[in-house]
């Protein structure tokens, strides 16, 4: 059994190679939903940084080298997410981890067009284009509970978002309910209708959310428990 860094049970064991600004942004994200993060990183001084603002583990050393990923329990894992600058060297994490663990799930972030082909052999999923950054691999890995759309201008994060029905608002009028301030229910997914006071969040379905940064988050849990 894995723990997340509150001591919650994990709702999925995640490695991710790269600890620069998508693989941090990410580890962050995913941890946060109550994942249980192993962020893997080369360079001595950015794995100094990211751990004392990581809440998850961090491995110092190279993810295509077997023995440092061992580190992270590839046998354990659900996905790893190669998020390195480098497309050739995620094409590498993914293959190590097959030879460890070949029932992980792979994500892998690409940096040029025609290594998406190449890719298809050891990877499952590909985030491609790379200014797509973390909010694309966020997407790949969360599944469908939660997606936020990539193209959105500026940093204003629009979510859709499945709602949970363990949630403590499903069921609830919208009026019923203190969101943090900095975020809005924009409409059903399906944008069949624009949310007033009276809606009510029915559980299982999908709503979009606009949210600042800062405060993402939080709704997150608001809306999935």
């Amino acid at each position: 059994m894995v723990f997340t860094s509150n001591g919650r049970t994990a709702e999925q064991h995640i490695i991710i190679a790269g600890a620069g600004r998508v693989g941090h942004r990410t580890a962050q994200v995913l941890d946060d939903y109550g994942h249980a993060v192993y962020l893997i990183e080369r360079d001595h001084e950015t794995a100094d940084q990211v751990t004392g603002r990581h809440t998850g583990i961090v491995v110092e050393g190279d993810a295509t080298d077997p023995e440092i990923l061992r580190q992270t329990e590839p046998e354990n894992a659900d996905i790893l997410a190669a998020l390195t600058g480098d497309g050739t060297t995620n094409f590498a994490v993914c293959a190590e981890v097959r030879h460890l663990a070949d029932d992980v799930r792979t994500v892998a972030r690409v940096d040029e067009p025609e290594q998406v082909d190449t890719a298809k052999e050891f990877v499952d999923e590909i985030i491609y284009p790379e200014r797509a950054g973390s909010k694309a691999a966020i997407n790949r890995i969360q599944g469908n509970d939660i997606r936020t759309l990539e193209d959105v201008a500026g940093d204003l994060d629009v979510l859709n978002i499945r709602v949970d029905p363990r949630s403590p608002v499903a069921g609830k009028q919208l009026k019923e309910i203190l969101f943090p301030d900095g975020s809005q229910i924009i409409s059903d997914a399906d944008g069949t209708e624009i949310a007033r006071p009276e809606t009510t969040l029915e559980p299982d379905r999908r709503y979009l959310v606009a949210a600042e940064p800062s405060v993402a988050d939080d709704v997150h849990k608001l809306l999935i428990g």
